[in-house]
């Protein structure tokens, strides 16, 4: 009577094997998509070195390790270019930076660019190597003493004007985008893309609050109409030194609203 009572069960092994074959199913699912997405190249956006634009005004300085791509001259110099994309130059070369770390770009109020180089001892934070302000229109590059330069990396940029609009750049996953958020916190989506697990962004406004200037390997100029428009401004800032991934603080490009260079 024992076995009768028991004849109609069913055994739990098919089950069992069907939950594993379930999970390695979706385990096998998120490994192949993220595989894929590891090979996902950088998003494409139109170039101002081909197409300038007029209407933006301001100036970006970063470090050139490359030739400009309208001359194929090499670098390796700190480099202003108009944030329309219509000319560059290069103010101040770093042949001899040996082995120091950056440079950290920052504008001062008067348009004048100041270039601080850090040594990295080992197991310490960063330390001021030299620091030099270069007037970008005229080429006149001034020795900062001893003991004036900042301790540490200075900070970005801006992401929040002054009217309360908050500039976000978000990664996470696959997913990447910069958004807008009002004062009154209302956001607004200005860009989003699958991404690239490796792929980052991050962005602060231009002075004079009409674009933002972003980073993602590449430097671009996003204006923050509706729709908004993004532009690659630089395809290849470089830097000297192993900071990038771990000094994320150090501004190593910068942006001011004047127009140091012709605009064409």
């Amino acid at each position: 009577m024992a076995d009768e009572s028991h004849s109609g069960e069913r055994p739990l092994w098919p089950y069992i094997v069907g939950a594993l074959v379930l999970g390695l199913l979706v385990v096998g699912f998120f490994f192949i998509r993220d595989l894929i997405a590891f090979g996902r190249p950088a998003p494409e956006f139109p170039s101002l070195a081909d197409q300038p634009d007029p209407a933006l005004h301001g100036t970006v300085a970063y470090f050139a390790m490359v030739g400009d791509p309208k001359t194929q001259i090499d670098s390796g110099c700190v480099r202003v270019i108009a944030a329309s994309g219509a000319e560059s130059k290069d103010v101040l070369c770093l042949s001899d930076a040996g082995s120091d770390t950056g440079p950290q770009l920052a504008f001062l109020p008067d348009g004048r660019l100041e270039v601080t180089m850090f040594s990295w001892p080992v197991d310490q934070p960063l330390v001021v190597a030299w620091q030099k302000i270069v007037d970008v229109r005229t080429g006149a590059v001034e020795e900062v003493p001893a003991g004036q330069p900042p301790a540490a990396p200075s900070a970005q940029g801006a992401t929040v004007t002054p009217a309360g609009e908050q500039i976000i750049a978000r990664t996470g996953g696959n997913e990447a985008e910069l958004a807008l958020v009002s004062a009154d916190g209302a956001a607004r989506t200005l860009w989003s893309a699958e991404v690239s697990p490796e792929y980052s962004i991050r962005a602060i406004w231009a002075p004079n609050w009409e674009w933002v200037l972003a980073y993602d390997g590449r430097l671009l100029v996003a204006t923050v109409d509706d729709p908004a428009v993004i532009r690659v401004l630089v395809a290849e800032p470089a830097g000297l030194g192993g900071w990038g991934s771990t000094e994320p603080r150090m501004a190593t490009y910068a942006v001011t609203e004047v127009d140091l260079v012709g605009t064409g």
